[in-house]
């Protein structure tokens, strides 16, 4: 009888266990929170380092590493998702000068990235 009750209580622990993976949280894809990544081209004529801080695709507010883009080119700060429809900071720097920021507005997209120009 004993015997009986421990197979049980394994069968059954092994149930919980294996069942209780499916009922954990899963991390949202980009999509399903209108989130986008963020293209940031530069007009000047200077290489500039950049970083974003603003609403990821959990609602979190967060900032992102630094990017590096090229004068006249264009970078994307891939891997890191933006929320739709909200606003975010750019913070740049060109060359050896001092970082500014400004504020800039996410819109609403049907693509997977929006473009941010600094000078």
């Amino acid at each position: 009888m004993r015997d009986l009750r421990r197979k049980f209580a394994m069968v059954a622990l092994a149930t919980t266990a294996a069942l209780g993976g499916l009922a954990v949280p899963t991390t949202a894809s980009a999509e399903s929170v209108s989130a986008v990544q963020i293209t940031v081209c530069n007009d000047a004529g200077v290489t500039q380092v950049f970083w974003v801080r603003g609403y990821n695709q959990h609602d979190d507010w967060v900032g992102s590493p630094i990017w590096t883009v090229n004068a006249g080119t264009c970078a994307t700060g891939w891997d890191y998702w933006w929320k739709q429809n909200s606003s975010v900071e750019l913070h740049h720097k060109p060359g050896n000068g001092a970082w500014t920021w400004k504020q800039a507005y996410v819109p609403r997209t049907d693509g997977s990235t929006t473009t941010l120009r600094m000078s």
